[in-house]
């Protein structure tokens, strides 16, 4: 196991700064789980403002990446399942159209189960990002949670950008990892938007890449990738990046 986690980690550190120019795309499919509450509207423009650049630095590494969007704050739905960039970020879409406009509890479980019945491509990496300032609200749902999760066999990658004050009992702090992906403050987030996403961003790349890799060590597309040149602060982001590397579900 400790081979494995290694590899892992060789794989996403190697990826991170290298461009698939030569080779055809990583699938991966991103799905936004947003609260909506009234609190969380700076939040919420903060991503719609960045995510063009999140999808640039999708494609600029050699990912073809689709995108859909979840919220809750109250009842959680699906608004967006999963599409295509331009029409994920076209004026008058669902997610463009997000806003702080939810109330009741901030069932964030529930919104993750949510989002895994979105449609999801074949081969694509998985990621779920969940976007709150609350912890989960609801408890009894977690386990059912766990059980969607494990039925799926599809690994997701959770990222949860929270409020570690509002964790109660370290609940997103314990989950985001134990699916292959960070906890991230939203506190640093609403302190320094731009350096929090350009580290966020980074990072998912490099756990895709690494994700991907893992799981298919002899597609050329982890063999022949082209390295382009980068900066030293993106090669100390890749660093950080391998404390999320997959962990893999021991049932496969």
């Amino acid at each position: 196991m400790k081979l494995k986690k290694l590899f892992s980690a060789a794989i996403a550190s190697t990826f991170f700064i290298f461009s698939s120019s030569a080779n055809s795309a990583i699938l991966a499919d991103v799905m936004w789980v947003i609260d909506t509450s009234g609190s969380m509207g700076g939040d919420i423009a903060q991503v719609k403002q960045r995510i063009l650049e999140f999808n640039t630095a999708m494609t600029d590494n050699g990912i073809d990446a689709n995108y859909g969007a979840v919220r809750f704050g109250g009842t959680a739905s699906l608004i967006q399942d999963v599409t295509t960039f331009g029409t994920f970020s076209a004026a008058g879409s669902p997610f463009m159209l997000l806003g702080a406009t939810g109330g009741g509890t901030e069932d964030g479980s529930a919104a993750i189960q949510t989002a895994l019945t979105a449609t999801y491509r074949t081969n694509a990496v998985r990621n779920i990002i969940l976007v709150t300032d609350e912890d989960d609200d609801n408890s009894t749902n977690r386990q059912a949670l766990a059980d969607a999760l494990a039925a799926t066999a599809a690994n997701e990658l959770i990222n949860i950008i929270g409020n570690p004050a509002d964790d109660s009992n370290n609940y997103y702090r314990d989950l985001a990892p134990a699916h292959g992906g960070l906890f991230f403050d939203i506190l640093d987030f609403r302190a320094n938007p731009a350096a929090f996403f350009t580290n966020f961003i980074n990072t998912k790349v490099g756990e895709i890449i690494g994700d991907f890799c893992t799981q298919n060590p002899n597609d050329p597309q982890c063999q022949n990738r082209v390295p382009e040149p980068t900066s030293l602060a993106l090669t100390g982001l890749a660093l950080a990046g391998l404390v999320g590397i997959r962990r893999r579900k021991q049932s496969k």
